[in-house]
């Protein structure tokens, strides 16, 4: 959703000395925004308040819009840019009084209180980059050759496949039966102390009702030790097999560490504005 909201509204929003500067009536986007999200007012009580535009908003929003309307049609600018720099002025423009310009730019002052919030989304867009990508003539995604870089690809995999958390650094068994660490009596062992293995490496085998498991890594490691040593042992779900070393330890947050993250992301944006 919020990649079709800024695919349409690139053109809205010019980025200058690192802040975002409207090109359009933030308000009028605003308007825009509720339609995009299917949320206009429908004067349907049915709906839920979570779904529809709230009415005492809608009636400031409209009333807003009929605003700038209506000073449109008053004051010669060629668009939103050039109206503001009017605004700006506290010399009346020709066929308006002073004590009517004053409260016209009073009336703008207050529509416009809070709405830059909305620049937060193109923001997020800035940071992230999100314009590299594009869609060429022949409709296949042009993406940046950065984002194919060997340490990037492995940062991205991280935050999208984080890895399993090994239990208090241990490999366990899923499930009881009959440990056997090699293919047959004549193979090596699969994994040694020392040794290093990647996640979908077989590691044992469990024989359960002459069926045989094959167990695989689940994530990549390093053999610390290994707690059960001969094959042909019964072994109980749960039970700790090997002592290992992930390759990627998972960071475990805490809900405040999550929270105080978020603030700080958040604060970080709003600074833009």
């Amino acid at each position: 959703m919020l990649s079709g909201w800024l695919s349409i509204n690139r053109d809205c929003y010019t980025v200058i000395d690192g802040k975002i500067s409207w090109n359009e009536n933030p308000l009028e986007l605003l308007a825009d925004t509720y339609h995009f999200l299917n949320m206009d007012d429908e004067k349907d009580l049915a709906d839920a308040a979570a779904t529809i535009i709230w009415d005492h908003d809608n009636r400031i929003l409209q009333d807003a819009i009929a605003f700038y309307d209506e000073l449109n049609n008053r004051v010669p600018a060629g668009d939103w840019v050039e109206l503001c720099s009017i605004l700006e002025s506290a010399e009346a423009p020709a066929g308006m009084d002073d004590a009517t310009w004053a409260r016209v730019r009073g009336a703008h002052l207050g529509f416009q209180a809070g709405v830059d919030i909305i620049a937060v989304l193109p923001s997020i867009a800035e940071a992230t980059r999100f314009y590299d990508l594009r869609v060429n003539p022949d409709l296949t995604i042009h993406i940046p050759a950065r984002l194919n870089e060997p340490e990037l690809q492995k940062a991205m995999a991280r935050v999208l496949v984080p890895p399993p958390t090994a239990k208090s650094d241990e490999i366990l068994a899923e499930s009881g039966g009959m440990f056997y660490a090699r293919e047959t009596p004549e193979h090596e062992v699969y994994v040694k102390v020392g040794d290093h293995f990647n996640a979908g490496d077989p590691l044992f085998i469990i024989e359960v009702m002459k069926m045989f498991n094959k167990v695989y890594a689940p994530f990549s490691g390093t053999i610390d030790k290994v707690l059960v040593e001969s094959d042909g042992m019964i072994i109980h779900k749960g039970q700790p097999i090997f002592k290992i070393s992930p390759d990627e330890r998972p960071v475990i947050e805490s809900p405040g560490e999550i929270a105080a993250r978020r603030r700080q992301a958040t604060t970080t944006f709003l600074q833009q504005l």
